[in-house]
Formats: structure tokens, sequence, C-alpha cells
């Protein structure tokens, strides 16, 4: 009987508290109990499933193809933003940067190093985080800069998102392309500041970037590659790019003099960062998108809704 009055009353303070919106101070005053009393009770509510706090994402996911993707391309995890039809046309990279900058913070832990890559999706979301303090984080830039001043530029995306995190950020000095292997080996070897950005990447536990297309990637478009470099790259099957690293459909990566040139993350040692987020959307990135998960690369993909239909179809 003790244990049934006990349960009445804990619905009735959680009526009162989360229906009918009275504060601990004025349930305490009402039923004669201590504010820490309430309190406590309202935790046990939430323990015994008396209390279910349903909150409403503003970005609903589909969960059942978000498990397909997970099945298929053997993911960590999947988050697949569902469009209705009014936001099908507005634009798709800005649409999901927003959907994954209210849910990227939950995926940040204090006392880490976030490493930061490149693409106009991951500029969005960046640009659409709510400030939020997080104790000793640092950022670290993955890949060299690129020649414009964009949204999208690896040194604007790490000087934003360690405003926005409370996080220390760490620039990589280097351009993305530099002229030929000897001068990109001498800067991963011997200019202190990069010596120190490689030590960071061996010590990151979460990784973000894009991937582009062969015409709209992250390399060709900036007129850091010559057309015959490209042409070379497509000769061997060619469909995208992670940080500038170049694969085919399966997955596999092409390893051309330009790959000697590139001044990023080496794929071993991205390979070793425990979370590796892929966000990219658009029906014109499907077949990156699907090389890209070929590559055992991605552990986390983020993806609307219609671009997560065509790449789960054969």
């Amino acid at each position: 009987m003790k244990n049934d009055i006990k349960k009445s009353l804990m619905s009735q303070i959680a009526l009162l508290y989360y229906k009918y919106n009275l504060s601990q101070k004025d349930i305490s005053d009402k039923l004669g109990l201590s504010k820490m009393m309430v309190c406590r009770i309202l935790e046990k509510a939430k323990e015994e499933n008396i209390v279910d706090i349903n909150i409403k994402s503003p970005f609903p996911l589909n969960s059942r193809l978000a498990r397909l993707l997970k099945t298929k391309y053997n993911l960590k995890d999947a988050f697949v933003v569902k469009m209705n039809k009014k936001e099908e046309k507005l634009n798709i990279r800005e649409f999901l940067g927003k959907a994954w900058a209210f849910n990227f913070i939950f995926h940040i832990n204090d006392n880490s190093i976030l490493g930061v890559g490149v693409g106009k999706t991951l500029g969005y979301t960046i640009e659409n985080l709510v400030p939020f303090k997080f104790k000793n984080l640092q950022v670290v830039q993955l890949m060299g800069g690129l020649c414009n001043v964009t949204n999208e530029n690896p040194f604007t995306l790490v000087q934003n998102i360690s405003l926005k995190l409370n996080a220390k950020g760490t620039y990589f000095t280097s351009y993305a392309m530099v002229n030929n292997k000897e001068l990109r080996d001498e800067i991963f070897s011997r200019y202190s500041i990069e010596v120190k950005v490689k030590n960071l990447w061996e010590k990151c536990s979460l990784a973000i970037f894009g991937t582009g297309t062969m015409d709209t990637g992250t390399l060709p478009s900036l007129d850091l590659i010559n057309p015959e470099e490209l042409a070379k790259i497509k000769q061997y099957g060619g469909i995208g790019d992670i940080l500038g690293h170049y694969f085919d459909i399966k997955g596999n990566f092409i390893n051309t003099r330009l790959e000697e040139r590139l001044v990023s993350i080496p794929m071993e040692i991205l390979r070793k960062i425990k979370e590796r987020i892929l966000i990219a959307g658009g029906s014109e990135k499907c077949k990156s998108i699907k090389g890209a998960l070929n590559s055992s690369i991605v552990t986390t993909l983020i993806i609307d809704e219609n671009t997560a239909k065509k790449v789960l179809e054969n």
C-alpha cells in the first residue's frame, strides 16, 4: 500500500511540474515538502518511467533508411535527414548543414581532438552551430588551405568552429597542393607547425569531412591541379575525393603523381581515427558517396533522404 501511495505522489508531483507548470518551490509549499525532496521525486519519476520525456527534433530522421545504410556499408551510425516537399526546394547542402549542426555537439567530448576537413556542407554546419563551451577541446585542420577565402576553406572552418566551441584551433599553414613530392615531404618533416599538426592527427578521436565529385571536388574547381592530371585520375576510374585523395566506385584510392603533391592527412592516419564522419548530400554526389562508403573510411554518414534512397539503389 505504501508503495502505491509513493507512486501516486510521484505522479501528482510530475503532473504539477510538467503539465500544470508549477515551480518546484510552489509544489514544495503546497505539499509541505522540501524543495530538495521535490527535486529528488521528479528525478525518481523519470527513473521509474512515470515521466517519459519526448523531445521533438526540428529535423526528423528516417530510421529505416539509416538501418539499411548501416547494414549495407557496415557503418557505426547513419543519420538520414527527412525533407518535406517545401524543404526539397531549398539548397540541400545548407539544409543538411543546419540539420547536422543541431546534432553535432552531442558527438563531441571534452578533452578531445577534433579533425576538420573541407566542404560546403561542412561550412554550413559550422555556420549554424550554437555556441557551446567544451573543456580542453582542440581543433586541427586535416588538409592544407585552398586558394580562395570562403566558408568551405579549411582555414576558415577551423577558425569558425574554434570560436563556436570554445576550442583551441591549430592551422596547417601550407597550401593543399605544392609543386612536388620533395617539398611535400619537407613540409611534413621539417616545419615545426606542420610536425605539430601531424602529431595532433595521430591523437584525433573524431574527424569530419565532405566528399567531392570529379568536377566540383576539393581541388578541380580551385585550379590547384591541371586538366591533364584530372584526366589521368578519370582514366583510372576516379569518381570523387575525400580530403583530396581520389578514389573509384569500389572505394580504391588512386595513386598518381598528384597524390605525391597533396598536403593532407594520409589515409593510413585517417583510418586510425575512431569516428570518421562524412557529411554529403545531393543527387550529383551519389557516385562519390558510394565510392567513399565502399572505401571503409567512413564510420558515420550524414545524408539527406532523397540522396540516401539513390545511394541504396544498385
